[in-house]
């Protein structure tokens, strides 16, 4: 199912519709960090979680299954999880 969803985020509505279910903090920063590099906040969304899928590391992937395996909803958790990530290291 992630990998599927993943494949579609390049549809902005896709994104947009993932990007609803989540955190308003995190889509308003997700929405800024968009913003300074000129992308609408869904395709920076979907950008960001393909680089993780591309380059993320060993310990990175193994800390995202711990968090998806608990989860009640594995692939928003999953994207929500990288998607704060990606906030996180580019405000740093």
């Amino acid at each position: 199912m992630f990998g599927d969803l993943i494949a579609k985020l390049d549809q902005p509505e896709i994104a947009t519709a993932v990007l609803s279910q989540l955190d308003a903090d995190l889509v308003e920063e997700i929405g800024h960090q968009a913003a300074a590099v000129s992308m609408t906040p869904a395709s920076f969304a979907a950008g960001a979680i393909r680089e993780f899928v591309e380059r993320g590391g060993d310990d990175l992937w193994f800390q995202l299954l711990t968090v998806v395996r608990r989860a009640e909803d594995p692939t928003l958790e999953a994207i929500r999880t990288i998607l704060e990530w990606v906030v996180v290291s580019n405000k740093a």
